[in-house]
């Protein structure tokens, strides 16, 4: 599992729970309080049918914005479509209320508002402002065909900031719920990447200091052999083997699992024992190269080690991209079968001698 996905869940059970808490609330709001100022003020409407046929057109509405939501953010056609049926069974209802009474036994202002909450929860804020603006227009209006008097306005007025300011109090929490919930992820995500680090970064740092223990296994000896006079400098063994263990000094020294290019920069630290003898040493690349693991580096430039001490005057490194991987091919004036690495970590090496010119190829395979 990678470090955002426990944070990306978290934050999205969060934002799911906000969502079910509030559809939980609209169908609650629709079903009781709608629906039971519906039927406490039955004897008043002209038309019960009708009422309760607005009714079921905004349960509907409600059922159809919960199952749009539950499944992520609706698009703007279907957000609006369900606001829109909403706004116009508010509207009718409220049309066929008895004018003086109308915000008294009005039971569709509430819930076609809170339809329009649900619907349009995680769009732009800017949207579910204009359609309570909307929908207090239309009411108003509704008002105003009937005969507005200066205390039917107090009222409206007075509605209009219970019911408009607990729908936009609601939304503005859930926002604010749902940022909450995002830092808190990303706070989570940051903190499992910052382990991931901590541990990488420790099991380079063993990696490492195994890999110089055993450098030390062999270049200490021979150290302690020239020391002692045993081991004659003049001697051409002698010489190759003093390359090898400075070339795998300077190897390890060049390491960066971090670094990209880091095959490239080794192989350079691994040559500059070569180009102190006089070796002419080539290193050309070819594309874009993939970053190569560590272990997979080290078996190619033991590779370069071997071959390069081994040259006379001349070598040449080129490194170009394969299908899956890169292939790192050796060409030096050796004079002699030079022993190479076996394969491992993924790395193939193949190698051919022609009279003095040894010819090699090391191919790293990613899958």
């Amino acid at each position: 599992m990678t470090a955002a996905a426990p944070a990306t869940t978290m934050s999205g059970r969060y934002q799911r729970a906000f969502t079910i808490a509030v559809v939980v609330l609209v169908a609650g709001w629709h079903l009781v309080g709608a629906g039971g100022q519906l039927l406490d003020y039955r004897p008043a409407y002209s038309s019960f049918a009708f009422q309760g046929a607005m009714w079921l057109v905004m349960a509907l509405a409600i059922t159809a914005g919960s199952v749009m939501v539950l499944r992520g953010t609706p698009g703007w056609r279907a957000a609006w479509a369900v606001a829109v049926i909403a706004l116009a069974a508010s509207t009718a209802a409220a049309a066929a209320s008895p004018a003086g009474q109308m915000l008294a036994v009005n039971w569709a202002w509430g819930s076609a508002g809170w339809t329009g909450v649900l619907v349009l929860l995680r769009r732009r804020f800017g949207e579910l402002a204009w359609f309570l603006a909307a929908e207090a227009l239309a009411t108003l209006g509704v008002q105003v065909w009937d005969g507005l008097q200066r205390a039917d306005l107090a009222g409206f007025l007075a509605v209009l900031a219970w019911s408009t300011g607990a729908q936009v109090a609601v939304a503005a929490g859930v926002r604010a719920l749902d940022l909450a919930a995002g830092q808190a992820a990303t706070a989570a995500r940051n903190e499992h990447a910052a382990r991931e680090r901590a541990a990488t970064a420790e099991i380079i740092r063993v990696a490492r200091h195994a890999r110089w223990l055993t450098l030390q296994e062999s270049a200490v000896p021979l150290v302690a052999e020239l020391a002692a006079g045993t081991a004659d400098p003049g001697d051409a063994q002698v010489r190759i083997r003093c390359a090898v263990q400075a070339a795998r000094l300077r190897r390890l020294l060049a390491e960066g699992d971090e670094v990209p290019g880091s095959l490239v920069h080794e192989l350079h630290a691994s040559a500059d024992m070569a180009e102190r003898r006089g070796v002419a040493v080539e290193i050309e690349t070819a594309g874009l190269l993939p970053q190569v693991p560590g272990p997979a580096r080290r078996v190619i430039t033991d590779a370069a080690i071997a071959i390069l001490t081994a040259a006379r005057s001349q070598a040449r490194i080129t490194l170009a991209v394969v299908a899956a991987g890169i292939a790192v091919s050796f060409v030096a004036d050796t004079g002699v079968v030079v022993g190479l690495p076996a394969a491992s970590e993924g790395v193939a090496i193949e190698h051919q001698q022609d009279g003095g010119m040894l010819w090699a190829e090391a191919r790293w395979n990613s899958r």
